[in-house]
């Protein structure tokens, strides 16, 4: 006896959450059964129909037009037809046009109940408006996106002369007809971006936007509302118009996650059910959005290891390992360091008006440098040397770097590469910090990274200490 009434309670529970809710749709809902008897109506009809739900419950669907509170019924087509009904009617009291769709649910063979949902012809064209604004809006923003991309982008030019390299391509040219998520391995610096990139630009995605992000950059409390978008009103200090995020602006395209093994737990979750059903919830939103991305992620971490130590999810890593490519660093690519060399001489050479060449002391040197900072750091140096004519250059006489201070012809040796590598980038960020007189914003733009990365490179090397602005 407790059984069945409990049973009942919750039954008596249920209905009662569902009329709620049936009452907070924005749209008009009446249930009547098979002769037309009204069941049920929700708060939203009432005010529409201007009458009470007393009166409503005590009705019939014909009663509706004979007491002229309607001009005709769709629950009344069903009845004649015993099919979907879609027609325009009118209320009379206030003049208003409404869409009104009915539909039979058949029991036995016979019509048990029917359903009617209507809605406000100006409320509907209403929602079109709205909805054509926000597409408009979120296609001038990858518009905007793809122009910025195409007009700055550094990464067209492929330049290798290493065989492996020129296998990975080869690789990649194939690989980027499929859509499968790809994922990238190797160090800072040895050219993900330029990979991924390339396997964009060669996938049917290429006329739609390739959207690169770097999660170690954005702050962790930030993520969700990067990633997902927001709506307006959704936290303090949100923007009042709301702000889409980088899936949805990548939609049809090709994100790009650099560093994802930087990504915290909660967005590892938030990212793989993304991945397995394309939905979009915004912060502070209630509708689910859909986009269509390809997802080529990179790091320079072991993610394996880090499943292994609980800090990155196995679901997630299986999901982005579909295809993972290994990139070697400079160091193990002889032909690319000479390669990579001559291009940025010519291509710096070139921006600055120089007519600058190597000597075969100086590109011995890059041979023998074991290159910690890979492509981008090679880039930094040759653009340093052709600005300067060579003279604060390791490559001429003089250092930023001990690994250096040897004589010209002398191959450059060291003793622990850990260390070495530390001190050649506390060298390195202490010269760029000089010279863009110690300007953080300034330095970190031409080191290639996020501020909060030198402030945190600063700090470990404590080279605050060293800035003369202190002083002051």
């Amino acid at each position: 006896m407790g059984e069945t009434k409990n049973a009942a309670d919750e039954a008596s529970k249920t209905l009662e959450m569902l009329e709620k809710c049936l009452d907070y749709y924005y749209g008009n809902i009446l249930i009547a059964d098979g002769d037309g008897k009204i069941l049920y109506v929700n708060d939203t009809l009432l005010k529409m129909y201007n009458i009470t739900r007393e009166r409503a419950l005590s009705m019939t669907v014909y009663d509706l037009v004979k007491d002229r509170v309607l001009d005709r019924s769709a629950v009344i087509e069903v009845i004649k037809t015993g099919r979907e009904a879609i027609i325009k009617l009118g209320i009379t009291h206030s003049g208003a046009s409404i869409d009104c769709v009915a539909k039979p649910v058949y029991e036995n063979g016979a019509i048990k109940y029917i359903i009617a949902f209507s809605h406000d012809e100006i409320f509907m064209e209403e929602m079109k408006n709205e909805l054509r604004i926000e597409k408009e809006k979120r296609q001038e923003m990858k518009d905007a996106l793809l122009f910025i991309q195409q007009a700055n982008n550094k990464y067209r030019s492929i330049i290798t002369a290493d065989a492996r390299m020129k296998s990975i391509f080869e690789s990649m040219t194939y690989l980027a007809k499929t859509d499968s998520s790809i994922i990238l391995y190797g160090e800072s610096g040895v050219g993900k971006d330029v990979l991924a990139n390339y396997i964009h630009s060669n996938s049917a995605r290429s006329k739609e936007i390739f959207l690169p992000v770097n999660c170690s950059a954005i702050p962790s409390e930030l993520m969700e509302a990067e990633f997902f978008g927001y709506e307006k009103g959704a936290f303090t200090g949100a923007d009042r118009n709301g702000k889409l995020g980088i899936l949805e602006m990548g939609d049809g395209g090709t994100v790009f996650l650099d560093e994802i093994g930087d990504l915290p737990p909660l967005m590892q979750a938030k990212l793989l059910r993304f991945l397995d059903s394309g939905e979009i919830k915004k912060l502070g939103g209630t509708g689910i959005i859909y986009s269509n991305v390809r997802i080529i992620a990179a790091t320079n971490r072991d993610l394996a290891k880090m499943v292994k130590e609980g800090t990155f999810r196995e679901d997630l890593y299986y999901r982005l390992n579909i295809i993972p490519v290994y990139i070697p660093p400079l160091r193990e690519r002889p032909d690319d360091i000479e390669a990579l060399a001559e291009y940025y001489l010519g291509e710096y050479n070139q921006k600055y008006g120089k007519d600058l060449k190597f000597t075969p002391a100086q590109m011995q040197r890059l041979f023998n440098y074991s290159w910690p900072g890979n492509v981008r750091e090679l880039r930094n140096e040759i653009e340093r040397f052709v600005i300067t004519g060579g003279q604060p250059s390791w490559l001429m006489k003089g250092s930023l770097s001990p690994l250096a201070k040897k004589d010209e012809d002398e191959p450059l040796l060291c003793g622990d590469l850990r260390e070495a590598r530390e001190e050649f980038e506390k060298n390195y960020i202490r010269q760029a910090l000089r010279e863009n007189k110690w300007r953080v914003n300034k330095t970190a733009e031409a080191l290639g990274i996020h501020r909060s990365i030198l402030y945190s490179k600063m700090e470990k090397y404590n080279l605050r200490a060293e800035n003369p602005r202190n002083g002051k």
